[in-house]
């Protein structure tokens, strides 16, 4: 939901053998709603267009770190700094339409939000921010999507649209994600964007080709405490999202192969970031020290932190007593994951 016609029928056309019949008055409904929404599409071009091809993006600040490792708090927190903006949750849902019909997209998905999100029972609403990978995906054929509407190809779409193996999937993202940019921008009235999509991991030299000013935070965790995370993830967000049934196993795989894969190629292309425009956190060192090492990354980013202290302070208090999910490292599993990922380990500084 909330893509264009000619991204959804792309997606439908090129996967349509990986669609069980089981799912296809789903794939009927979606074609139904986006047709009726379509009109609406072609207003906001219309109406939009040329200001949004005309708009200067801000040096943008990404939140870059695998999934589970802190990155959707370390997002609510930049959040709360009002000389910065962000994707929403009602944005996300309709990239195309939230210009023009804010107050419409408030109205049909306010009241049928869940006030905590399935696998962290971190606070949720429409207003909250969130990851744009689905926004892109509803905007472009080459993004994370494929993987997840259809895990039996989660590695291969990791590959071509995160890796990009696949050059043109390389071009077609950075089209999308400018102009993704350059419209949120408008909406937050040419605010400095925080963005946070652990995808990016894998995509900061591709970013850096858009934006040669990015500014990037990064923030890793515990490897082992990431994969039994990622893994619950998944099994519980793939099947609100999959077109087809697929074995555990496949995902699983997936995210060891993928792990190690987008950590390799970010140590390289770290690199490549100017200096001064680098931070990294580890998680067990920021939980507890939010403000002190906030104002430390500000520091060093060239960022403004007296305005945004009193604001990210006071959503760090409203955290307090949260508790993370637990665990059960199975001794096996874990010598499998330290074998897969062993360079990371010791890049990241943890021990086996």
């Amino acid at each position: 939901m909330g893509a264009n016609m000619s991204t959804w029928m792309h997606m439908f056309w090129k996967y349509r053998a990986q669609i069980e019949w089981k799912f296809y008055p789903k794939c009927f409904v979606l074609t139904m709603m986006i047709l009726f929404y379509t009109p609406l599409i072609w207003w906001e071009r219309l109406r939009w267009g040329k200001k949004i091809k005309e708009t200067e993006v801000r040096a943008p600040v990404f939140i870059l770190g695998h999934q589970r490792s802190g990155t959707t708090y370390l997002h609510y927190l930049l959040g709360k700094d009002p000389q910065l903006g962000f994707l929403s949750v009602k944005e996300s849902f309709m990239p195309w339409l939230y210009l023009s019909f804010e107050k419409m997209l408030q109205r049909m998905l306010g009241n049928r939000m869940p006030d905590k999100r399935p696998m962290d029972n971190l606070r949720l609403s429409v207003d909250m921010p969130t990851e744009p990978e689905y926004s892109i995906g509803n905007m472009t054929w080459s993004s994370m999507l494929p993987g997840y509407y259809f895990p039996k190809l989660f590695y291969w779409s990791f590959r071509q649209f995160v890796m990009f193996d696949d050059a043109e999937a390389k071009k077609e993202w950075q089209k999308a994600l400018k102009y993704f940019m350059q419209k949120l921008t408008i909406r937050h009235g040419g605010k400095q964007l925080i963005i946070k999509a652990p995808e990016n991991l894998s995509r900061v030299e591709a970013i850096l080709e858009v934006f040669p000013d990015a500014k990037f935070i990064h923030i890793y965790r515990d490897p082992y405490r990431v994969y039994f995370s990622t893994e619950r993830l998944y099994t519980i967000t793939l099947p609100m999202v999959a077109l087809q049934h697929w074995p555990q196993e496949v995902v699983n795989e997936g995210v060891l192969k993928s792990y190690k894969d987008m950590f390799l190629k970010y140590f390289e292309s770290r690199k490549q970031i100017p200096e001064g425009n680098l931070v990294e956190l580890k998680y067990e060192d920021f939980i507890g020290n939010e403000m002190d090492l906030l104002r430390e990354a500000y520091q060093k980013l060239g960022l403004e932190f007296e305005v945004a202290e009193p604001h990210i302070r006071s959503e760090v208090r409203s955290y307090e007593g949260y508790k993370t999910n637990k665990y059960e490292y199975d001794s096996e599993k874990m010598a499998q994951i330290y074998a897969a990922w062993e360079p990371v380990f010791k890049e990241l500084g943890y021990e086996k």
